[in-house]
């Protein structure tokens, strides 16, 4: 692909974008998007297909960033608590602000989306494995030991997911989400971190 070709194609992204948050999905149209774009029609339809094959290349977009972002907060120095608040904010954070933004933005986030399900559900399976991961490592080191609680890794990546998804309802705004989401992590982790052996006089 050369770079007038991305360069296209990027813009149709950016345009198809700012009309489905805005607008949604079944009142955007190849010409409104090509309008906003500042091409012509039939160049949209050199990259896509139809509006549908948009919609999913916009999908594949936000989780290719996510991922990277998660990935970059996986692998930065700083205790385990730091780390996990990174990698929850890349993903949970991300999205809590760009549905926020737009109530239609949520069509492109939704895992149960006819046109992306597939997307969301593969990537999902890639987060939980990053963070199981990073996890198990926390707990090789001596960070946190779940097992005082009979927790695994397994059973700590579901419930970080699980309070990151349950303070949505409640957050009235994204420094409130993003405030919920450290307090969580830091109260869990707190709650399982290995003991201080006292020293001995």
């Amino acid at each position: 692909m050369t770079f007038p070709e991305k360069a296209k194609r990027a813009a149709i992204l950016d345009a198809a974008m700012k009309l489905f948050s805005q607008y949604g999905y079944r009142r955007t149209s190849i010409d409104d998007i090509a309008h906003e774009a500042e091409i012509a029609k039939g160049t949209v339809y050199l990259s896509f297909k139809s509006k549908e094959e948009i919609f999913r290349a916009l999908c594949e977009s936000l989780i290719e960033r996510t991922e990277a972002a998660v990935k970059l907060a996986r692998d930065t120095s700083g205790p385990i608590d730091e780390r996990l608040v990174a990698m929850l904010e890349a993903k949970f954070g991300f999205l809590f602000e760009t549905v926020y933004r737009s109530a239609h933005a949520a069509e492109l986030m939704d895992s149960k989306n006819r046109l992306s399900a597939d997307l969301f559900a593969q990537s999902g399976r890639r987060y939980m494995k990053v963070l199981r991961e990073t996890i198990g490592q926390a707990i090789r080191a001596g960070e946190i030991e779940p097992s005082r609680m009979q927790l695994d890794a397994d059973d700590l990546a579901e419930m970080l997911v699980a309070a990151a998804h349950g303070i949505e309802r409640n957050a009235t705004s994204p420094a409130r989400y993003h405030r919920r989401l450290r307090e969580i992590v830091r109260v869990i982790v707190a709650g399982l971190s290995a003991p201080r052996v006292a020293a001995q006089t």
